[in-house]
């Protein structure tokens, strides 16, 4: 999955994108990326944009092992917006797998609800700033 975050520490929020073609190993890469960045914090709220992903070859194992690697705390409040049938799938195995607390954890279709949820203006645009890192192939 070519896929890209900023983190955005004043207002504690990791923006995430992934696009294209999402594998294990690209999932697990973005992971560590976060947790080593020395900037993140497990508390940090996150919205992860899905809508242009093309295909999934995630594995169940491997969605298992990334929901035991997250790095974010239980109570951390995450949006992930999805357009396809099968992505939003895939993202509540994740949920069904993490130690997340269903009142923190939302998946969307649309970006309007995602960014009320971690607590911004539904109009609000994406961050213009360069990501902070990209991952997989782009």
């Amino acid at each position: 999955m070519p896929g890209s975050y900023l983190i955005d520490v004043p207002r504690r929020i990791v923006f995430s994108r992934g696009w294209g073609v999402i594998t294990d190993e690209e999932v697990l890469t973005h992971a560590r990326a976060l947790r080593e960045d020395p900037r993140f914090e497990p508390g940090f709220r996150q919205l992860i944009d899905f809508r242009d992903i093309d295909r999934f070859e995630l594995t169940s194992a491997g969605v298992k092992q990334i929901a035991e690697r997250n790095p974010f705390r239980r109570d951390a409040r995450r949006a992930f917006v999805v357009s396809q049938e099968e992505v939003f799938g895939m993202i509540r195995m994740y949920w069904s797998y993490v130690d997340a607390d269903p009142d923190q954890f939302g998946v969307f279709r649309a970006i309007g609800p995602g960014l009320e949820w971690i607590g911004l203006d539904a109009t609000a645009p994406w961050p213009a700033e360069a990501p902070d890192a990209f991952f997989g192939a782009r």
